[in-house]
């Protein structure tokens, strides 16, 4: 069994970009998740409305409304679903307000399949 794999997870990536989509995506299919993409917040939202999903990556800001409001909405409907945001921005953000949002964690890019292993396994023990 290849090291890198976790179990099988439901996964929504929010990405407007689309070589940070399809090389989250490509990460993400590696360790074995079951993936779905969406480009808006607006679409994130339709799809999460028929599906749910044990983790989100959406990019922190994006040209359709940033991740902050589509982790609010997914922390009123479906607070067990971990909510995590990629970003290109070096500066700090606050862990506390994050968290108030239903933010789990935030991945820095450029995207690592090794930090993104390690989100995974750090939320699943949590939940555990």
């Amino acid at each position: 069994m290849d090291s890198t794999k976790v179990n099988r997870y439901r996964v929504l990536i929010i990405e407007d970009d689309p070589q940070t989509r399809e090389s989250l995506k490509s990460i993400l299919t590696r360790l074995e998740c079951d993936v779905s993409l969406t480009e808006t917040t607006e679409e994130a939202i339709e799809v999460l409305q028929k599906s749910a999903f044990d983790y989100i990556f959406a990019a922190l800001c994006a040209r359709t409304g940033g991740a902050r409001s589509v982790a609010r909405w997914v922390k009123s409907h479906d607070p067990a679903t971990k909510f995590l945001v990629t970003t290109n921005w070096k500066g700090e953000l606050e862990p506390d307000l994050l968290s108030l949002d239903g933010i789990s964690d935030v991945i820095r890019k450029p995207l690592s399949i090794n930090e993104i292993r390690e989100k995974l396994t750090k939320e699943r023990s949590k939940s555990a």
